[in-house]
């Protein structure tokens, strides 16, 4: 059976030694981009395949599995003329460190493929929740993207929202990056994202009022001047060690 467009990208991507986060950067892609043109979940642009093809050295009729193209590798071919024209010692040790590098390879590979299946990937807002003044608008999605361990804190994530401010302590502390789950309302005593007059703030809901876990901190009431709306459900705290690359 031919091979799909995935396997092919993947094929070229590995015989290099690559993993999908170098790919990625040497094309200035996303990296979960990678991982769904491999897994065959759609196609790069025109533009993207010729880099692509640039950077593994290799044809887009090899990539996209049309025409008559040869599927060996330029460098491969080196290797073979090479190869044929070694004598009977030096085919022997050269099949044995072929063998002995084959099997650390696909091991390596195995273990590269595992880790990158436990991340996942989570937009991170370059806005903060605010226990003051600050702006929070999502105008578009953040182009940010943080890898992450897949948890099921994590799992349950939308987004990562950093915050601003000591009006949660001493739950939530500034510089805390929080995991929310975007959703139009929380209950009561939950604690939530809220949006007034386009500042963010993190606030616990009371029954008429947004709570300041701080004391010292005012808390926040609506009025028909300022509509205030929920963004969504703080989660937990996303922990350092749970960040893999930013």
């Amino acid at each position: 059976m031919p091979k799909t467009f995935g396997e092919r990208l993947k094929s070229a991507r590995t015989s290099l030694k690559l993993t999908q986060k170098e790919l990625a950067s040497k094309i200035d892609a996303k990296h979960n981009s990678i991982s769904d043109w491999e897994n065959n979940k759609n196609k790069p642009d025109p533009d993207t395949i010729e880099l692509l093809c640039g950077v593994l050295g290799i044809t887009p009729n090899y990539l996209l599995g049309t025409g008559n193209d040869d599927t060996l590798f330029p460098h491969e071919k080196t290797l073979i003329v090479k190869y044929r024209q070694l004598d009977a010692h030096g085919v022997k040790m050269v099949n044995m460190v072929l063998e002995e590098e084959y099997t650390r390879s696909i091991s390596n590979q195995e273990t590269i493929e595992q880790e990158e299946s436990n991340l996942i990937q989570l937009p991170a807002s370059p806005y903060k929740a605010s226990a003051g003044e600050g702006t929070f608008l999502f105008d578009e999605e953040p182009d940010t993207l943080l890898s992450v361990i897949n948890n099921n804190d994590t799992r349950k994530a939308d987004i990562c929202i950093t915050v601003a401010g000591d009006s949660m302590e001493p739950v939530y502390f500034d510089g805390d990056t929080l995991l929310v789950r975007r959703q139009p309302d929380i209950d009561i005593g939950e604690i939530g994202i809220f949006i007034q007059d386009g500042r963010g703030f993190v606030k616990k809901k009371g029954e008429d009022h947004l709570i300041s876990l701080n004391k010292l901190r005012p808390d926040i009431y609506p009025s028909e001047f300022n509509e205030i709306y929920c963004f969504g459900k703080v989660i937990g705290k996303l922990e350092p060690d749970w960040i893999i690359e930013k």
